[in-house]
């Protein structure tokens, strides 16, 4: 059962992230903001992280023990604040069952709310079974 819910999960991936005081704008002239910060949620025996180094760049660490996988993709954010991201680069450590393709596209919706972020709404490719596991409450992840 755990390597049918690493595969399902291992398919897909998406997280959340903080609004940080640097504002853009997008084509209708909303202001957006900035994903940036690492966040961190533990569900169903995984724990997940999501790292966003750069503007358009986010790092997803997903482990179980010893196994896991770390999926790169870049992203934005449209004008409803709903992430879309495709897969750039997968590692795998350990015995992963499966590992999502190079190119997959996914989005989520994510919300902050002080010192919490909590991600919805996830769609794409295989997603129905890393819902339980992605979608929820992230904190920020401490070093």
């Amino acid at each position: 059962m755990l390597r049918i819910a690493l595969g399902l999960v291992a398919v897909f991936f998406a997280g959340a992230a903080v609004a940080d005081d640097t504002k853009k704008k997008d084509d209708a002239g909303k202001e957006k903001a900035k994903l940036s910060g690492a966040w961190v949620r533990e569900a169903e025996g995984f724990e997940v992280q999501f790292h966003f180094p750069k503007a358009d760049e986010m790092k997803i660490v997903l482990s179980n023990g010893a196994n896991g996988v770390t999926v790169k993709a870049k992203y934005s954010v449209d004008k409803d604040d709903v992430v879309k991201g495709t897969i750039t680069d997968v590692e795998e450590k350990g015995d992963f069952p499966t590992k999502p393709a190079k190119g997959l596209e996914f989005s989520f919706k994510f919300k902050i709310d002080g010192k919490k972020a909590t991600v919805s709404d996830l769609t794409g490719e295989h997603t129905e079974g890393a819902k339980p596991v992605i979608e929820g409450e992230y904190a920020p992840k401490k070093d």
